[in-house]
């Protein structure tokens, strides 16, 4: 069977479907199993920062995505009463707003869009074996069927599977005491266009984002000692949100009273991927399954994309596969790396207070950054933010 320049893609999220553009552009035949039946609407707002706002113009997707922005205007921070505390505007210092935002569920319906007539989307697929031959990859998928493959991509995100089978040894998940989970509820009359925060004590963390005309966003992380909560248990983990919701005040006890009717919720430990290699013979990894540095540095989105547009490039501009993989972990490690480094347990327990007296101190350095003189010192300006945007990461023009 004639394989080369066949790519079989791990993973239809966002690292996936950006890789499989590039490479198509490049020549390639590329096969995409999803193990989902379905792509996931909505999710957790996606911050495109740096240069990931590079690829997407390159791809010509930025209109695109700028038409589904959530539109938020900033970020608000109340206390557990529901009173405000601070504002900080789309842009501020300090704020929680990009010039991106979008559902992640909808970004991954736009990289769709730009790739379904391009590429063979699989879905409720996934891999059971690989082996490697001479020149391939022989794989073997969960309906039983095997296929040859020049290179086998995995982009299957913070918990890989597949990654498990390849470099499971090579890889460690660094927890860093708290979990997160992300789902929709109802969206109110009161609702606006701003995510809504409030730091509430026991270290519980929240925050409500625009998501659509009917839905609102939730976002809440919370301390706990050990990763010990069953993956496939949703009576345990909504028992554990419960806890960690109650009496943190008006907003939490309206995210208490919807959470029986979600179904559809991420829930899982704050984790760090750290794999002392991306790639094992043709085997390599790409976005959240190889450096996912949390959600909490709002920089994922961006790894993804970049990472997806140099591996691709390498891939087109060199014969050897070795050498492609060797140069696209040189240039992208230190980049994931700077971002993992934002971001260490110590910072998580500081940004999760667990007393009175600690959300209290918070609320007053919540005001101080507010406060439109500090602001005036501390938020850059359009050409600064420009200036780093380009000095973020340098794509080089594989075309």
């Amino acid at each position: 069977m004639e394989i080369a320049k066949k790519i079989l893609i791990c993973g239809a999220g966002i690292a996936g479907p950006t890789c499989a553009y590039w490479l198509h552009r490049y020549g390639y035949s590329v096969v995409i199993a999803e193990r989902a039946k379905t792509l996931r609407d909505g999710g957790q707002n996606v911050d495109i920062k740096g240069a990931g706002q590079e690829v997407i113009r390159k791809m010509g997707l930025a209109e695109k995505i700028e038409a589904r922005n959530t539109q938020e205007q900033g970020q608000k921070y109340f206390d557990a009463a529901g009173e405000l505390v601070a504002t900080f505007p789309k842009g501020a210092f300090g704020g929680l707003t990009a010039d991106f935002e979008i559902l992640r569920g909808d970004f991954a319906q736009i990289l769709y869009e730009a790739t379904r007539d391009i590429c063979d989307y699989r879905f409720s697929t996934f891999v059971t074996g690989l082996t490697e031959t001479a020149d391939g990859v022989s794989v073997t998928f969960n309906d039983g069927t095997a296929e040859d493959f020049e290179l086998v991509i995995c982009a299957e995100g913070l918990n890989s599977v597949t990654r498990a089978m390849i470099l499971g040894d090579k890889t460690e998940l660094r927890y860093f005491g708290a979990y997160m989970a992300f789902f929709n509820i109802p969206r109110c009359p009161e609702d606006d266009n701003w995510a809504w925060t409030v730091n509430g004590i026991g270290g519980t963390f929240i925050t409500l984002r625009p998501g659509t005309e009917s839905h609102t966003t939730v976002l809440m992380t919370f301390l706990r000692e050990k990763p010990d909560i069953a993956a496939d248990d949703n009576a345990a983990r909504k028992t554990v949100l419960l806890r960690a919701l109650e009496g943190r005040g008006t907003i939490a006890d309206r995210i208490s009273a919807a959470l029986g009717s979600v179904d559809d919720f991420y829930f899982g430990p704050m984790s760090q991927v750290h794999a002392s290699t991306w790639s094992k013979g043709r085997f390599v990894m790409i976005g959240d399954a190889a450096h996912s540095p949390t959600p909490f540095t709002g920089e994922g989105t961006a790894l993804a994309l970049v990472g997806a547009y140099v591996l691709a490039g390498e891939i087109k501009g060199r014969a050897d596969h070795r050498a492609a993989f060797e140069a696209y972990e040189s240039l992208v490690r230190p980049y994931a790396e700077a971002s993992q480094r934002k971001m260490n347990p110590t910072l998580i327990r500081l940004m999760h207070v667990k007393s009175g007296f600690g959300v209290a101190v918070t609320r007053l350095i919540q005001r101080f950054f507010a406060n439109s003189s500090v602001q005036k010192m501390l938020k850059p300006s359009d050409a600064t933010r420009a200036k780093r945007r380009r000095k973020d990461f340098h794509l080089s023009d594989y075309a």
